[in-house]
């Protein structure tokens, strides 16, 4: 492209029509139900993850870099700033978030909250930097054990091909349910530096909607019956 723009060539020769577009497969979407129910299969160390992903938007990495500092129980929040990778060759690192959007504070609805302090009391060591998220050595979290436990709980409940993304993708589309809700107030929650990636929530919506409007036209279109012929008195005529 550089050569394009300099003049030396009139055109892109490795131009590929549809190249730059990505299209990611449609995630299932879970139900409320579905949540808990993972949340209560899952080992117990890990049902505030299910918790905390379902219902505040964190992305998997997010969560696991998370370290007591970042909870406030007190305001209910969760401050998010970092992410923990891991890379073949280095192991587990952190990071910081995927764009300046994704360091942000999320708020926490009051029964996360109190998942999440129980949580805390039970497996949190008290040091400022203790991982959140922990094997029961207490070592951080890796998602190698987060897959494990997953998937475990995911043959209890009987589901299949659902991943612990998916949590996310189950909070993103609740949320852009929220009546009134504007994109930028989505972006904020998701950590999106762009609308893009929170117009797929509320387009997800919108075929929902669609759904809602097709039964409606269903109902509407039943045959009612015609009312009873009603006689009245010749006094009233």
């Amino acid at each position: 492209m550089t050569a394009v723009s300099d003049e030396l060539i009139p055109r892109n020769p490795c131009a590929i029509k549809g190249a730059g577009i990505e299209h990611a497969d449609e995630r299932p979407m879970l139900d409320i139900s579905t949540v808990f129910d993972l949340a209560d299969a899952i080992v117990p160390r890990l049902r505030a993850y299910v918790l905390v992903a379902g219902f505040c938007t964190l992305r998997p990495g997010e969560l696991l870099g998370l370290q007591r500092r970042d909870i406030d129980l007190l305001h209910g929040t969760v401050r998010v700033n970092r992410e923990a990778q891991e890379i073949t060759g280095q192991g587990r690192i952190l990071t910081a978030p995927k764009s300046e959007a994704g360091d942000r504070s999320v708020e926490l609805p009051p029964p996360t909250q109190a998942e999440l302090s129980h949580h805390m009391d039970a497996y949190v060591a008290p040091e400022p930097d203790a991982y959140v998220f922990t094997r029961p050595s207490g070592r951080p979290l890796r998602r190698s054990d987060l897959s494990n436990a997953w998937h475990a709980a995911c043959a209890v409940v009987g589901i299949d091909g659902v991943h612990p993304h998916d949590l996310r993708h189950f909070a993103g589309t609740t949320t852009a349910r929220m009546p009134g809700i504007t994109t930028k107030e989505l972006m904020s929650r998701m950590g999106h530096a762009s609308p893009r990636a929170a117009l797929i929530y509320q387009h997800a919506t919108q075929e929902r909607d669609r759904v809602v409007a097709d039964y409606l036209g269903e109902r509407s279109s039943i045959e009612v019956a015609s009312p009873t012929e009603i006689s009245l008195p010749s006094s009233c005529l």
